[in-house]
Formats: C-alpha cells, sequence, structure tokens
C-alpha cells in the first residue's frame, strides 16, 4: 500500500513542480532574472517549507499510516528531492550532529555537482 502512495503522490509532485517551475520560469523570461533557473529554486524553496510544516504539524501527534509516503516520500519526493535533504540535515543539526550536518551538506552539493560532471564527461567522450 505504501508503493502506491508514494507513486500517486510522487505523480502528483512532479506535475506540481513541472507546471509552477514553467510558470515561474516563464514570467522569469520578462525580467533581468531569465537566466537564473529561478522556477527550480521556487519549487526547492517551498518544498522545504511544506516539508517542515509536513512535520511540524505531525512529528508530536498521532499520525495516519498514509500521510508520509503520500505527503512526505511521494509528493514532496516529487516535487523537489531538495527538500528530504533539508530536512535530513535539519534532523542532524538539532541531535546535535553539527559536523555531520556540515559534511552532508558539503559532500551532497560538492560530489553531487562532481558526479554530474563527471557523467556528461563519460557521455560525451571521444
Amino acid at each position: 500500500m505504501n508503493a502506491l502512495l508514494v507513486f500517486l503522490g510522487g505523480g502528483l509532485g512532479s506535475l506540481a513542480r513541472y507546471g509552477l517551475s514553467s510558470g515561474v520560469q516563464s514570467l522569469a523570461e520578462k525580467t533581468s532574472l531569465h537566466r537564473f533557473p529561478v522556477g527550480i529554486l521556487t519549487c526547492n524553496l517551498l518544498g522545504c517549507f511544506l516539508i517542515g510544516i509536513l512535520f511540524g504539524c505531525f512529528t508530536n501527534k498521532t499520525t495516519p499510516p498514509w500521510v508520509f509516503p503520500l505527503l512526505a516520500t511521494g509528493f514532496l519526493g516529487g516535487f523537489t528531492t531538495f527538500s528530504t535533504f533539508a530536512k535530513d540535515t535539519h534532523s542532524l543539526w538539532i541531535s546535535g550532529l553539527t559536523h555531520l550536518a556540515l559534511l552532508k551538506i558539503t559532500l551532497s552539493v560538492a560530489l553531487g555537482v562532481a558526479a554530474v560532471f563527471l557523467g556528461i564527461k563519460l557521455t560525451h567522450a571521444t
């Protein structure tokens, strides 16, 4: 059942990301921000805000079993994986594991960007 909830939420989240990021980017095309990916930035920040609200509302209460698979993993996972990255980093930070939170940020960003470069390099190798 959880897999179905994740599937449904993920599809809806992906559609929402596509719609919102396309709409915001379309508006940005008429401004000096036309070269900056403001549409995806909007989705990432909104997703972080929404996952904060979700965990804030349900962490200390009896949570229906469908909430996190449908909304956190599914919808917000499809809307942006950055929200999960931010929530995991927050959890490390408030647990007093500041060094691990900073390591997670550094490794995720640096290695993620390096992996993209490597993937592109490997597929364009002559």
